[in-house]
């Protein structure tokens, strides 16, 4: 053998005792490192489920799978979990102890509560019974920062019974306003001074009138006398609130329509989806007003106004008249 081949031989001798050194320590490191990481046997989806899949229908689609430990047996843990996955004995034989793990259990009866995506760990809470999965509450629709309250108009007053959950309405309240303590107020020339400005409180004149037997003369109170002329009552109008969602009618609600459709609805409790302080101000009319809702149009932006109210003299001349009363007191006044 030549001194070139002997040469040779050596280095492959080397070369292989090299190699099963290196094999060898990467297998010693593999094997502590896999003393550090356990796995556990749980389950898998192995295709999509959509909501409301029986467990029947998906027990097909879950399979027996590995995960690390870690990942699966921490408090409060709901994912299934059957056991250790055992190589050498070293494993923990109880990581799973008190663990969810019985498949069969959780898919009777039950159906998906959610989507369940393909490669993902089937938990406890991902199969509910039937009616938990169509529980819900109206609370769901709620925005942050505002409330549900509700209210039922006459039936003229909810435009013909065709408001549906999701619509947005106007406001609207009724009342009898009184003026009885206001016009007492400016009959009496005492009273009349604290609340109305210097020389706008009228001044009396002494004219002969009629007066008792002895002949003494009585002074004329020419804002008092105007005063006699105004109504004790004025029926007011006005839109108190705009553009506020209603959230269900009835039992038809934004959640679970019913889809009525075009159907009447009337003598329904209407909720309404509003503010705190917009919550205040409708349960005030609902007590004290006659309140009715109109309907604004779903496909246009509604473009808020300024609701001044509406009075008798909208419909007739009654204010008018006092309107001209007044200039003509205040003419005289000023003469």
């Amino acid at each position: 053998m030549g001194k070139r081949s002997i040469v040779l031989f050596v280095a492959l001798g080397l070369a292989v005792v090299s190699a099963f050194a290196v094999w060898q320590y990467l297998t010693s490191v593999e094997d502590n490192v896999r003393k550090d990481i356990q796995e556990v046997e749980v389950y898998r989806a192995t295709t999509f489920l959509d909501t409301g899949t029986t467990g029947e229908e998906a027990r097909p689609f879950i399979s027996e799978s590995t995960a690390l430990a870690i990942a699966v047996a921490f408090d409060e843990s709901r994912i299934l979990c059957t056991g250790p996955v055992v190589r050498d004995g070293s494993e923990d034989l109880t990581v799973c102890d008190g663990r969810p793990s019985d498949l069969n259990a959780l898919l009777d009866s039950k159906v998906a509560a959610g989507p369940i995506s393909a490669g993902q760990l089937i938990t406890q809470d991902m199969f509910v019974l039937p009616a938990e999965l169509n529980s819900v509450s109206l609370s769901e629709a709620i925005p942050a920062n505002k409330v549900a309250i509700s209210i039922r108009p006459e039936d003229e007053g909810v435009s013909g019974g065709f408001i549906r959950p999701g619509d947005r309405v106007n406001i609207l309240a009724s009342a009898d306003v009184q003026l009885n303590q206001f016009l007492n107020v400016l009959k009496d020339p005492d009273l009349r001074a604290l609340i109305l400005p210097p020389g706008e409180s009228g001044t009396t004149t002494t004219t002969a009138v009629a007066g008792p037997p002895d002949g003494d003369e009585e002074e004329a109170d020419p804002l008092a006398a105007l005063a006699d002329t105004f109504p004790t009552s004025i029926q007011f109008t006005q839109t108190v609130l705009q553009d506020i969602e209603v959230l269900a009618v009835g039992p038809d609600n934004t959640l679970q329509g019913l889809g009525t459709g075009l159907t009447p609805q009337t003598g329904s409790i209407i909720v309404l989806n509003v503010t705190p302080e917009q919550a205040e101000k409708i349960e005030f009319a609902r007590n004290y007003t006659t309140v009715a809702l109109s309907l604004l149009p779903s496909e246009s932006p509604y473009t808020p106004f300024e609701a001044r109210g509406v009075v008798v003299d909208d419909l007739f001349s009654l204010l008018e008249r006092i309107q001209e009363q007044v200039e003509e007191f205040g003419e005289s006044l000023g003469g």
